[in-house]
């Protein structure tokens, strides 16, 4: 058996933003597959479910995904929206966020479009009026140009005519907007080309700060111009939510994006793989045209790890209790737990303390302490995110049970009206904070339970001991 060192192990980072070799050790689930077909619309995870892992690989992997081939057009980005907003509001076009969001698209399949060498010479001098008469491309940058770093040429290059066009000779209207999209869309027709609009961290944007209804009523409106613009037939869109916040949404229509509705959840063997692909460096007698199985991603892990010694009696087990309320294991926390679990192995091997047996890694008290740690960070980073919920968690804290029955519960969160309580209970369902155990809609269960992490980070019944 091959020996490995500790230093030799690198299980990368859990944000895919920072991740700088990802593409090293991507694995192309089933749901990656999904994500980038041709009738998929919206991706939607909980924080650390992999979202942005995938959008990341989609355009890096590109040649791969069918949807982007050429002709077609695949488009990235991370919406900013405060600058578009003003220009609206400057020019009294502000009545309606649903057109901020036209404005936004027209902007981006414009900046796109104008750099096509094969593009219509009308379109494109039409394109380049839009830009500079709505302030996005001046002489000199403006403040937006200069956050989304966009790259047109301007000057003699577009003739003085459009250069002295901003501040704009007359009233800016929303008919331009919908002129660009419409034109794009003919153009891309006739080309036999479809433009994917591909929109990430959907849950950051803003037009005046953050608030959760303002950010709601945002991306409502955001899927209603996007339903608008679905009618065309060559403008589509991969649009990455947060499950809670788009389950929040409300929008006519909504019913009709199920079909096209991509939801991330992730199986034990897909864990697994996802994991053993980050061990695949200390493995080169595999063969890299082979994929790895889930026997053989849980060798590898099961080389590595003393569950023997350990709380936790294997990797199924690190999933099962990693699980949140809804039954979703997250990417985020099994590499959380085998990062922590080696800067804690690192510095117990320099205290001398903690060794690990035979061909092991990872120590039993590095296990245990790794996963204790896992449930603090999943804990602090779920009260981020739902910080409506830090309350009814500290009533909670120390209590000698996770299982309760409704009446129970809403005892223990000092709850008394029944109709407050069904809607408390119903919202820690929804974010998966408690568990239904009896298999009933929320509303007629009458067996709830703290998840296993939650429950260890609060000290709370089994959890806790």
């Amino acid at each position: 058996m091959t020996t490995f060192k500790l230093d030799d192990i690198e299980f990368g980072s859990i944000s895919a933003q920072q991740e700088t070799h990802l593409s090293d050790y991507f694995y192309r689930s089933g749901a990656f597959i999904q994500a980038g077909d041709r009738n998929t619309y919206l991706v939607l995870g909980a924080k650390g479910a992999g979202k942005s892992a995938i959008y990341k690989m989609l355009f890096e992997l590109k040649r791969e995904i069918k949807s982007f081939s050429a002709p077609n057009i695949g488009m990235a980005d991370e919406p900013q929206l405060r600058d578009l907003w003003e220009i609206l509001t400057n020019n009294n076009l502000a009545k309606s966020k649903v057109n901020l969001w036209k404005f936004y698209f027209a902007s981006l399949i414009a900046d796109y479009l104008i750099k096509d060498p094969n593009f219509d010479k009308t379109y494109k001098k039409q394109y380049q009026r839009f830009l500079t008469r709505w302030g996005l491309v001046q002489e000199f940058p403006t403040a937006w140009q200069a956050l989304r770093d966009i790259k047109i040429e301007v000057g003699v290059n577009w003739g003085i005519d459009i250069k002295t066009e901003f501040p704009p000779k007359t009233p800016l209207t929303t008919n331009e907007i919908d002129a660009v999209i419409n034109t794009a869309n003919a153009w891309l027709r006739g080309q036999g080309a479809i433009v994917w609009i591909c929109l990430d961290s959907l849950d950051e944007v803003s037009t005046n700060g953050y608030s959760q209804s303002h950010l709601e009523e945002l991306l409502s409106d955001l899927m209603r111009a996007s339903s608008e613009i679905l009618r065309l037939s060559n403008i589509k869109f991969k649009l990455f939510f947060r499950t809670d916040i788009y389950n929040a949404l409300t929008y006519v229509n909504k019913d009709h994006f199920s079909a096209s509705k991509l939801e991330l959840k992730w199986e034990k063997e897909d864990l697994a793989i996802m994991l053993a692909h980050r061990l695949a460096a200390l493995h080169l007698e595999h063969p890299q045209n082979r994929g790895i199985s889930y026997e053989l991603a849980l060798n590898w892990i099961n080389q590595l790890f003393d569950w023997t010694n350990s709380q936790l009696t294997g990797f199924d087990d690190l999933c099962a209790k990693c699980m949140d309320g809804n039954g979703n294991v997250l990417p985020r926390n099994i590499l959380l737990f085998c990062i922590e679990a080696k800067n804690i192995q690192t510095q117990f091997n320099i205290q001398e303390i903690n060794s690990c047996q035979g061909q092991y890694l990872f120590s039993g008290a590095a296990i245990n302490k790794a996963f204790h740690n896992l449930a603090t960070s999943q804990l602090n980073d779920f009260l981020q995110i739902f910080q409506n919920f830090g309350r009814t968690y500290s009533l909670l804290r120390g209590h000698h049970t996770a299982k309760f029955s409704r009446s129970e519960l809403s005892k223990a969160l000092n709850i008394n009206d029944h109709l407050q309580a069904q809607s408390n209970i119903a919202d820690l369902v929804r974010v998966g904070a408690i568990a239904v155990k009896d298999k009933k809609a929320v509303n007629q269960s009458d067996a709830f339970e703290i998840p296993f992490l939650y429950a260890l980070a609060l000290d709370i019944g089994q959890g806790g001991q």
